[in-house]
């Protein structure tokens, strides 16, 4: 089976004119969050599609879903956790409880605010995930990028050749993802910024799916200004 897992428990604490989590922010009158649960929606082969939100955002979310025709008996809203991957795993968790899960059965995990991720990108995903049981989205590098350590000055430019930035869809086996998770300490779970790298912690590599520009996550005013100019596209 494949399911897909909508991680959207942000506050949008990095946009400073938003009155309330970013993915409820409209883009041309449509909440950033239905952009990105519609392109879900779509994929028929999809069984069902959890979100993970704060609670007390449970009561928007579902009245979301009814205004724009949303059928809820494939999407499920649920309490989202304490971070990304806590969030992921609350989504596994719910999964286990509605499914008989199994090796081979995938998760497609997602930012609820990248809402321009492409169908192709789903579709790869799905691919990859079965292929490989671990597969991330990514874009290579194309600005010189450089380290430092205090901030101020420059250390150095690292090879842009052997550098990627990590998007979402990343997407896995489900009982892989469960069992590694599990194998981790509470410390190590808490430094982990994404799902792959429950994976890589286990040593299992990551299939790259090729990215998009336009796969932008919208976490600043200024991101915000671009969604507006790519909505109209979709």
């Amino acid at each position: 089976m494949i399911f897909a897992g909508i991680v959207a428990g942000g506050s949008g604490t990095r946009m400073k004119n938003a009155a309330m989590p970013k993915q409820f922010i409209r883009v041309l009158d449509k909440p950033i969050i239905i952009y990105t649960v519609e392109k879900f929606v779509k994929q028929k082969h999809i069984d069902r599609i959890y979100i993970g939100i704060k609670p007390d955002w449970h009561g928007v979310m579902d009245q979301l879903l009814e205004e724009y025709g949303i059928d809820t008996q494939r999407v499920r809203v649920i309490d989202g956790g304490s971070d990304r991957n806590d969030t992921v795993m609350k989504i596994v968790a719910a999964v286990k409880t509605e499914f008989d899960i199994k090796k081979g059965d995938i998760i497609i995990t997602h930012d609820a605010v990248r809402p321009f991720l492409t169908d192709t990108m789903i579709e790869e995903n799905i691919i990859g995930a079965l292929k490989y049981s671990a597969c991330g989205t990514y874009l290579k590098c194309v600005d010189t990028v450089v380290s430092s350590h205090d901030g101020e000055t420059v250390d150095g430019s690292l090879d842009r050749s052997k550098l990627y930035r990590a998007q979402t869809p990343q997407s896995f086996d489900i009982t892989l993802l469960d069992e590694y998770y599990n194998r981790l300490d509470e410390s190590r779970k808490s430094r982990l910024t994404d799902t792959c790298s429950i994976f890589t912690e286990a040593g299992h590599k990551i299939h790259i799916i090729p990215g998009d520009t336009v796969n932008i996550k919208i976490t600043t005013d200024s991101d915000l200004i671009i969604a507006k100019l790519l909505a109209t596209r979709v």
